[in-house]
């Protein structure tokens, strides 16, 4: 206004009616909403794209998340999953660690390949629903292996 680029009575009409919108960590509840819409937006702009589902645990995952960048980081997600899967079927292990971390991703180098590696094998048994010869055959290791790590870890204390 004070440029002169808009006018004073446009402004006075358009501020009588001002929204106030919760941030989406205080709404959760309309994250798979959000999610459908932010799909059918992409096949209206990509028609050829196959059709694709998110996993409960996946949902649940982004559901839990905070959400810093509000709507616009979980549309950024959701398409780069979407846009980025290639069997058909987007899992919780397939989500960004900053989304199903259970620890914060800072510290030196080996703080955050813990962290990493905990969050794999954590994804891994809830898209398998807590099936650990699942998860160790799904992240490509014997059992033997991922027994290793869980116990490592103490993932027993995550599986609730």
């Amino acid at each position: 206004m004070r440029q002169g680029e808009f006018l004073p009575d446009l402004y006075d009409r358009l501020s009588f009616a001002e929204l106030t919108i919760p941030p989406l960590r205080k709404r959760r509840e309309d994250i798979p909403a959000l999610i459908e819409f932010f799909i059918r937006q992409l096949h209206r702009e990509i028609p050829n794209l196959e059709p694709k589902q998110f996993t409960s645990s996946a949902i649940k995952e982004l559901t839990a998340y905070h959400w810093p960048g509000n709507i616009r980081q979980l549309k950024n997600v959701i398409e780069r999953l979407y846009i980025s899967d290639e069997d058909g079927v987007i899992h919780a292990s397939e989500l960004p660690i900053e989304i199903t971390s259970v620890d914060p991703i800072r510290g030196n180098f080996y703080e955050r390949v813990k962290a990493y590696e905990k969050n794999l094998l954590l994804t891994a048994l809830k898209d398998c629903q807590g099936n650990q010869r699942a998860a160790a055959q799904k992240l490509g290791m014997s059992y033997d292996q991922f027994r290793h790590y869980y116990k490592k870890y103490r993932l027993d204390e995550f599986m609730v």
